[in-house]
């Protein structure tokens, strides 16, 4: 956008502007679970090996339809807040979320 707008390409501008708030809308709707996650597992993909073996879990899984008395769930998520670096607004911000 820096760019662009130093270029004063209108175009591009416009074009970066249609794209963030789409984007803006798809995470607003994945905050609310109204929209799959994909394009976030994809980023987080890579991850998933080092979080299972600091979580000390078998499988990390988005969603889980079925899983057996025996089976015991983890919540992975401040594992990935520590693979993503995040900061301590993002995890208050979860906390929160968590609360509710």
């Amino acid at each position: 956008m820096k760019v662009a707008k130093a270029a004063n390409d209108t175009a591009k501008i416009e074009q970066l502007d249609t794209w963030g708030g789409t984007q803006q809308e798809m995470a607003h709707k994945q905050l609310m679970g109204e929209a799959p996650l994909t394009n976030i597992l994809d980023v987080l993909t890579p991850a998933f090996p080092s979080i299972a073996d600091k979580a000390q879990v078998s499988v990390v899984a988005s969603d889980l339809l079925f899983a057996g008395p025996s089976v015991e769930k983890v919540d992975v998520t401040d594992c990935f807040l520590d693979w993503l670096k995040a900061d301590d607004t993002t995890r208050k911000m979860i906390r929160e979320m968590r609360n509710q």
